[in-house]
């Protein structure tokens, strides 16, 4: 976290205006890009055989970021092969977007403030983010990691909680 707090602190160069500018699509990706990444992790842990809340849960929260798997199965009880699974997905997860934000850029209009906010948001991790926006253009850096930071909080949150009550309801 304190990664990401001093990616944060390059806030310096954001201007508030860009940033009201995303308002209530920024929050939105944030929460959408939570839950997307979450489904997406649970299904690949179900295709493996995993059948139980917490190794669905904390597998489904690696794929969120690599912070927000351990600490989801820390809190809920996972041993600590899947915490290593968590880790494994968020660290895939985090090259596929460094690599892959230069190459899909033009094709998704990255190219301004809001639009790096929005991704941040739905892409979530940070250190993903900020490789792939300096690579694509660095003054973006700054927002669209501002928002995968929020993003990495708003996941330890719902990880242990919200999302492993409702996986827990529909796995037992």
């Amino acid at each position: 976290m304190f990664r990401d707090f001093a990616i944060v602190s390059t806030a310096f160069g954001v201007h508030v205006s860009e940033l009201k500018k995303a308002g209530l699509v920024g929050v939105i990706s944030i929460f959408l890009g939570v839950i997307v990444a979450f489904i997406m992790g649970a299904i690949v842990a179900i295709a493996f055989g995993y059948r139980d809340a917490v190794a669905i849960t904390t597998i489904g929260a690696g794929a969120v970021t690599y912070i927000v798997g351990p600490i989801t199965g820390a809190a809920i009880g996972a041993s600590s092969d899947l915490m290593a699974l968590a880790i494994a997905a968020g660290v895939v997860k985090s090259i596929l977007v460094m690599v892959g934000t230069p190459m899909v850029a033009k094709l998704i209009g990255l190219d301004n403030p809001q639009s790096a906010m929005v991704y941040g948001g739905l892409m979530g991790t940070t250190s993903g983010v900020a490789g792939g926006l300096a690579a694509t253009d660095p003054k973006l850096v700054p927002y669209g990691a501002m928002t995968a930071t929020f993003y990495t909080g708003l996941g330890c949150l719902m990880g242990p909680s919200v999302l492993y009550f409702a996986v827990k309801a529909l796995f037992g």
